[in-house]
């Protein structure tokens, strides 16, 4: 069962282009840049996705560092135009970071291509993560439940390529516990524990 404080101390800062443009955030080598940059000063808890929406950054932090991170992203965008101006911020803390990730997961849904992209690049970060902290294995535990009660209710498009996703990535560790209880209700009932 996972200690309490690390869903207490979870944070989460979104940026997203307004409207449905598919221009990233940041490119792929200021994504890294920023990442090692965060982690350089926030800690080893700390993971950010550049998506086609936007770019998620999610830590674990005994104090809030979203200010810090909104201030310094304009450090490593390639293009410092006015188009920062039009960047949504929403920030989530606690519990939150881990029901919006769900949110976010059903919004996708309804874009297949987008969906399938996102879980790809999710699933391919956290294998590439060199240090599986507690909270980065909180979120891959919560998206890979969440994805198999929807592929289970029947409601994700790909499903069979996201299944095929999951047992290729060699991630598949949190299946069936429990009739899909996962390692994010556990953590749930920690909380309530405490």
């Amino acid at each position: 069962m996972l200690h309490p404080e690390v869903v207490e101390e979870l944070y989460s800062v979104r940026f997203r282009n307004s409207g449905f443009k598919r221009t990233p955030v940041l490119y792929a080598a200021a994504e890294k840049s920023f990442k090692r940059f965060l982690i350089n000063t926030i800690g080893q808890n700390v993971f950010v996705m550049t998506t086609a929406l936007g770019l998620d950054v999610y830590y674990k932090s005994t104090r809030n560092h979203t200010d810090f991170i909104k201030n310094n992203l304009w450090l490593f965008k390639d293009n410092l135009s006015s188009e920062h101006a039009e960047l949504q911020v929403e920030e989530q803390e606690g519990e939150a970071v881990l029901h919006y990730l769900n949110t976010v997961i059903d919004t996708l849904i309804h874009h297949p291509q987008l969906f399938l992209s996102c879980c790809k690049k999710f699933l391919q970060h956290y294998k590439d993560s060199n240090t599986k902290t507690r909270m980065i294995e909180l979120l891959y535990a919560t998206f890979e439940s969440h994805l198999q009660k929807l592929i289970t209710d029947e409601k994700t498009p790909y499903a069979a390529k996201i299944k095929k996703l999951l047992l290729e990535s060699q991630l598949y560790q949190y299946t069936l516990i429990d009739n899909f209880t996962s390692l994010s209700k556990q953590s749930t009932s920690a909380i309530r524990f405490n």
